[in-house]
């Protein structure tokens, strides 16, 4: 990783441009942002170096224990820190968040795709409608916003993910006034009910959600299980809802809301382990009791939901 500075000083071609593992662009983002803290006129540039001679691996085994013992000693004052630093995790959340026609293109398409997977009770159809589902972006934006305390971002990501649900409801409900439910097939059945299974399913598919953005790699397998938790009951809530059967309907909604609970629980307390917090002492401030609150009603509607799927079974 390598990190360019422009402003009141510029690294250029002919000076000692620094190189930096991912892991250590997290502190050194911040140290640079508290430098610079007084003025405006600056910008820090972050961009990845595919290679170097020579090669670094060389220079790491030099300084192996020297940055062993640096990196316990900022472990034990800071605590774990995510893998890519603050700026980057934002910058890459803020692109998968944001409304766009791209977004409701493939909302529209995924939930096209996952309708004819669910009445036709094809498993590849539905994993295809799974690849096509951007739903994975709007929900890390909720929990990055939370874990921030970003009301921005917060509204943004809701707004993402309330016209994500709203178009593959509508549509599929009306694919289900239009042509019904002629069978009830294995997928539409097993997404009218919700199991402790399907808790513990959208939990992991939240975390490592989160720890596949933090890590920085391609995010496409973890967010066919975040669709895998969303698109599919939500499909099936739609068709139900618009052939009439609402005690099914009401089944698949409720799978579809513990899912999204989970999927925001698990990623606000996967970025809290990550270290990902604000810089500032009173961004901080803010930070924790918004998380606080938020965690608190997640909490809360967890434990409702988990209350109904108890008495539903009894």
């Amino acid at each position: 990783m390598r990190a360019t500075c422009s402003g009141p000083r510029r690294w250029t071609m002919a000076s000692p441009c620094p190189f930096l593992d991912v892991a250590e662009t997290g502190n050194v983002m911040d140290e640079l942002e508290q430098l610079f803290a007084w003025t405006d006129k600056y910008r820090i540039v972050v961009y990845p170096a595919e290679a170097t001679l020579p090669r670094l691996d060389k220079l790491a085994k030099e300084e192996a224990e020297e940055e062993d013992e640096q990196a316990e000693s900022s472990d034990q004052e800071k605590g774990a820190s995510a893998a890519v630093s603050r700026e980057e995790l934002y910058a890459d959340v803020l692109d998968t968040t944001l409304l766009s026609k791209h977004y409701v293109m493939l909302v529209l398409f995924s939930s096209l795709v996952g309708i004819i997977g669910l009445l036709r009770d094809n498993v590849a159809i539905i994993i295809g409608a799974m690849v096509l589902a951007p739903l994975l972006g709007p929900n890390v934006g909720l929990s990055l916003a939370t874990t921030l305390g970003d009301a921005k971002l917060t509204r943004e990501s809701l707004k993402t993910l309330a016209v994500g649900v709203a178009l593959c409801l509508a549509l599929s409900a009306g694919a289900g006034l239009i042509m019904g439910v002629p069978e009830m097939t294995h997928e539409l059945s097993v997404r009218s009910v919700t199991s402790y299974s399907d808790i513990i399913l959208a939990m992991v598919s939240g975390a490592a959600g989160i720890i596949t953005v933090t890590l920085g790699v391609p995010t496409s397998l973890v967010g066919v299980m975040v669709a895998l938790s969303l698109l599919p009951p939500l499909i099936a809530c739609g068709l139900f809802l618009g052939a009439g059967l609402f005690p099914e309907a009401g089944g698949a909604a409720l799978l579809f809301a513990a899912n999204i609970i989970c999927l925001n629980l698990a990623g606000v307390g996967t970025f809290l382990v990550q270290g990902i917090r604000p810089l500032s002492w009173y961004e901080k401030e803010r930070a924790k009791k918004a998380t606080l609150h938020a965690a608190l009603i997640w909490t809360v509607l967890l434990a409702a939901l988990i209350g109904l799927m108890f008495l539903k079974t009894h």
